[in-house]
């Protein structure tokens, strides 16, 4: 998928989005729906157990009364409560992906309960019948509402598990997991630290003066693009993770993510390119791990600092001998 197909679909998600704001400002009112009362009629199933963890196919009621299928993992330490994390992945993905797999895989060794869910039109959600490209859907109006209603849905579920602390809650996401995520984490308090890898915002911004769209379009964009949206993380932990080679987020859409996001925020770049080619993906993605363990640990945080392995200058840092490939 080139960085043109990934900067369409952003901006026609961001075009169709119906609620407008001003110019130069942080959207404010929240831009998708909740329904922290509705039914979740949650269900799960057994898929696999292991020494470390056990894993589950669950299922509960999203944001439009549909099913959300979803992996659940829950460490086999006998704690009887754990912090927990949505984990999200990129616009290709759904639950199944090697990538975030792996990943939830990798939080739940470290004591976290994890939850990754299929996506609007992802996974068991697209449609048997569905002719269309996986990406074509992400085009549609409201769709960028609808991820971002169900991912506070998967957080109303995480919420009310017995295993789970309610108030060390977390989301990381990948790519459009990164970039919905952010927007969705910014209008929900119950999410205490954000993790984003290789997300960007400002998609419009390349475009403006180039594309022939109304003044009424350009502002309701607003309401999609993060950053309009992550400021309201603070004072909330947030690292922003992104590589200096990205094909898919081209710098100038991390760079005006992280000056959206203020000086609070831990900034970080990795010298790869968006699918960790050359790196030890699982390195990094393990110093992702230690920032969450750090923010959302039993006693208050004390630093808002993650442990990965580059400088805040935008320097890379030399990292571990190449491994693992992107996904």
């Amino acid at each position: 998928m080139t960085s043109r197909t990934v900067l369409s679909a952003c901006v026609a998600l961001a075009c169709l989005l119906p609620v407008a704001a001003r110019a130069g400002e942080t959207v404010v009112d929240c831009p998708y729906p909740v329904d922290h009362d509705a039914p979740l009629d949650p269900q799960q199933k057994l898929v696999e157990k292991t020494v470390d963890y056990t894993k589950y196919r669950v299922e509960f009621n999203g944001i439009r009364k549909d099913r959300v299928p979803g992996f659940l993992y829950v460490p086999n330490d006998g704690k009887p409560t754990h912090p927990a994390v949505l984990l999200q992945y990129g616009t290709g993905g759904n639950k199944n992906t090697f990538y975030i797999v792996a990943l939830g895989q990798q939080f739940v060794g470290h004591g976290f309960v994890v939850l990754t869910i299929d996506s609007p039109n992802k996974g068991e959600r697209r449609p048997k019948d569905e002719k269309r490209p996986w990406y074509a859907s992400l085009g549609e109006r409201g769709q960028a509402q609808w991820y971002c209603g169900d991912y506070s849905r998967a957080v109303d579920y995480l919420a009310g598990r017995t295993d789970v602390d309610p108030q060390r809650l977390g989301y990381g996401g990948i790519s459009w997991g990164a970039i919905t995520g952010i927007t969705f984490a910014a209008h929900d308090p119950r999410i205490k630290a954000v993790a984003s890898i290789v997300g960007g915002g400002n998609f419009l911004g390349p475009l403006a003066d180039k594309v022939q769209m109304s003044k009424d379009a350009l502002e309701a964009a607003k309401n999609f693009d993060p950053v309009y949206h992550v400021a309201l993380i603070a004072p909330r932990p947030l690292l922003l993770l992104n590589a200096t080679k990205d094909q898919l987020v081209p710098r100038f859409f991390s760079d005006a993510l992280h000056a959206a996001a203020g000086t609070g925020a831990v900034k970080k770049w990795v010298e790869t390119d968006h699918f960790f080619q050359g790196v030890d993906r699982y390195a990094i993605l393990e110093d992702v791990i230690d920032f969450m363990k750090q923010n959302l640990s039993e006693q208050p945080a004390r630093t808002r600092s993650g442990k990965v392995r580059t400088s805040d200058s935008g320097t890379p840092s030399p990292l571990p001998s190449p491994g693992g490939r992107g996904g």
